[in-house]
Formats: C-alpha cells, structure tokens, sequence
C-alpha cells in the first residue's frame, strides 16, 4: 500500500488536472486538507512540497498555495544515445526545445589551484569564468558554470554566450572537433542562490555533473558545472558486453 502523503498528492494531482482548482487558484488549506484526510499536518506538508518541487503548486507566505500548472513539466533525457556525448546541451536537445541563455556573468580571472590541475597550466594563467542560465522554452532549467583558458580561446563574445552554442563556436574557433568529455554526476539540493536563479523553491533536487572537454588532439578547453533541475532532467548509460 501507499503512503497516506503519496496518495494525497495523487488524489490533489488528479483534481488540478481535472479542473477542480484551475491554475491560478488556491488550493484547500493544510489543516483543511488535514482534517478531510484525518491525518496530520506534516502529512499534508510532505505531499505538497513533493507537488512544488514537480511545479504543479507554488506556496505563498500568508496567503496560501496557488496551482501553478496542470501537468508536471517534461523530462528531459542527457546523454540520450546511452554513449559518453560532447556534444552539449544545445546540439544534443535543440531539435527537441528551444534553448536560450541568460548570462548572469562573463569574467576573467587566475586559475587558481584545482583549474590550473584541470587544465595543466599555472595557477595565475588567465581563463574565462562564465555563467549562464540555461532556458528551455522559455523555462529556467539549469546553471551552468564554465571555465576555459585565454590561451585557448582568447575571447568569447557575449553575444555567443547567449545566443549561440559555445562549443559550435569552440569548435570554429580552434579549427578542431570536439573530441570528447569525461563527466561525474551526483545528486544533491538547490541552495537559495541558484534556487532564485531558476525561480523554483529551496532544496528541489537537483542532477549535479562535473565535466571536462577536451578538443581532438587531447587538449582540455572547458571545465564546468551544470546544475541541473531533477525533476526535469535525466541521464542515460548503456554499455554493451558483447560487441
């Protein structure tokens, strides 16, 4: 059998969709919604918060629980072949949504210890320490944070940054393809930074994943890390044991 808080949330899930509390309006109340199912508030709690990390309502301080859509928002499928992909995120989904970006900012700075590791260059080497909020259709979806070297790529325009696909330009650029990544993907909470960012409450999960990218000849251009929404994005693996 389920839990009471699940079957809440199913129960609430079926009536927004169903047109009982259209999108805008308010749903009952906690201790309202305590009293109908005769259980306690912090049941009742727990089944709303998993529905505000899906989207479906947005809680207001003193005023209540709006409905914030219908339907859960759509999943977005990384690295969709199973296979490791350098692709990026705009070649990889750009036939599935519309992405766009907004750059929160575009600096230069040292190194420092652990880039300078990454890329194998001094610690006061110059690189280029971006970020973007990545938008799919319109919808904040993940942060990405990126750093490449000057003596790489001396200079990336904003324009680029914001309106087209970074490693398409990378590509250009050095006049080599991109030749491949080496990812780790972890699981963790938004804090109240990045939550503001993509406009979505504390401590939604989040698919966590560090990335280097290295050009054809071996060459290591970009070190990043994406955050990603995880109730919007999943990751594919495959491997093949007889070939």
């Amino acid at each position: 059998m389920k839990p009471v808080y699940i079957l809440i949330r199913d129960t609430l899930k079926r009536e927004i969709q169903n047109q009982k509390y259209p999108v805008g309006s308010l749903i009952p109340s906690e201790r309202e919604l305590a009293e109908t199912y005769q259980v306690t508030r912090a049941t009742v709690q727990k089944a709303i918060a998993q529905m505000e990390q899906e989207g479906l309502v947005k809680k207001v301080i003193g005023k209540g629980t709006y409905v914030n859509r219908t339907f859960a928002p759509p999943v977005y499928l990384l690295n969709p072949d199973g296979e490791s992909s350098a692709l990026g995120v705009t070649k990889e989904l750009s036939n599935k949504v519309t992405i766009t970006s907004r750059l929160i900012y575009h600096v230069q700075q040292p190194a420092g210890d652990y880039l300078a590791n990454q890329f194998g260059v001094l610690a006061s080497e110059p690189v280029h320490a971006i970020r973007r909020v990545r938008l799919f259709n319109g919808t904040p979806v993940l942060v990405e944070d990126s750093y490449i070297p000057l003596a790489i790529v001396d200079s990336i325009d904003d324009d680029v940054l914001q309106n087209h696909s970074l490693y398409a330009f990378i590509e250009e650029k050095c006049q080599q393809k991109i030749g491949g990544t080496d990812s780790v993907v972890g699981a963790s909470l938004f804090d109240d930074e990045m939550a503001a960012l993509l406009d979505i409450p504390v401590n939604s999960p989040m698919l966590h994943i560090k990335e280097s990218t290295w050009l054809e000849d071996g060459t290591v251009f970009n070190y990043s890390w994406s955050y990603n929404r995880g109730d919007l994005f999943r990751m594919r693996s495959r491997k093949i044991l007889i070939p």
